[in-house]
């Protein structure tokens, strides 16, 4: 990916192509979606996530057309984010379906406590809830210590995003995260977007903030070639590739391995 210069020319090309790439994601689910029985259970989160992916593309593109800037860091720092999980996810199969539902339990087990901890008025209904779906819950597997720790692990990382990209040998690429966190969060970052110092001392204020060139989009265009790379194999008759084929030729990216493999 090191060919793609962050310059307008680029960010240009990057926007066709996300747009190629968003429209044949919508062409294929208007058109129905066929999975054998084998993915159906992987391929329902894994689903979900892809279209997350592509309606938050889709936003923060429109954003930057109308001119946003930072704003748009957030949309695309979600993006960035799914695009490793989704592959993640099918990488790791069932073992990762199983990880991700007990993850949610535990969120909404936590949820629950804080609420109960606060006093919402809620709190009674959401544990009751809660109560009945544990109750109504199979029995969880029989794991071999070894399973157990990759159940363990898995749920690890689904939480802490540096970990997920170093199992894959990929943490190279968390400062981009780690950046588009910075554009995210209350930090002295968002909190010089505004204004700018000037040379007396004194501050003047921005109506917007300054634009910061064209990785936003870039990156986007990765993260949809990267997400449609994973999804497509999952479908029957991997409908995606002539339109991932197609953006790979025109980004210059044939040779370059998008989805990493776990290595630890």
């Amino acid at each position: 990916m090191s060919n793609l210069t962050n310059d307008q020319k680029t960010g240009e090309l990057a926007r066709a192509t996300a747009a190629s790439l968003l429209k044949a994601a919508e062409s294929v689910i208007a058109t129905g979606l066929s999975v054998p029985v084998a993915k159906a259970r992987v391929f329902g989160p894994v689903y979900s996530w892809w279209r997350l992916t592509c309606r938050t593309a889709e936003a923060a593109l429109l954003l930057t057309e109308r001119g946003f800037t930072l704003e748009v860091a957030p949309l695309v720092r979600n993006v960035f984010n799914h695009a490793y999980a989704i592959n993640w996810l099918v990488d790791n199969g069932d073992a990762a379906v199983d990880a991700l539902v007990a993850r949610g339990d535990d969120d909404r087990e936590k949820l629950c406590k804080k609420l109960e901890k606060t006093g919402w008025p809620g709190a009674a209904e959401l544990r009751a809830a809660l109560d009945l779906a544990a109750a109504q819950r199979p029995a969880p597997p029989t794991r071999t210590s070894s399973e157990q720790e990759l159940h363990e692990k898995l749920k690890h990382e689904l939480g802490n995003f540096y970990d997920m990209l170093e199992r894959y040998d990929v943490a190279g690429v968390y400062p981009v995260y780690s950046h588009l966190s910075s554009l995210s969060h209350t930090t002295m970052a968002t909190a010089s977007a505004y204004v700018e110092h000037m040379d007396d001392g004194t501050l003047q204020i921005r109506q917007n903030a300054p634009k910061l060139g064209d990785a936003d989009v870039i990156q986007l265009t990765v993260a949809l070639l990267q997400a449609a790379s994973a999804v497509s194999p999952l479908i029957d008759g991997d409908p995606l590739r002539p339109s991932i084929d197609q953006a790979l030729a025109d980004l210059g990216l044939e040779d370059t391995q998008l989805l990493p493999t776990r290595v630890r």
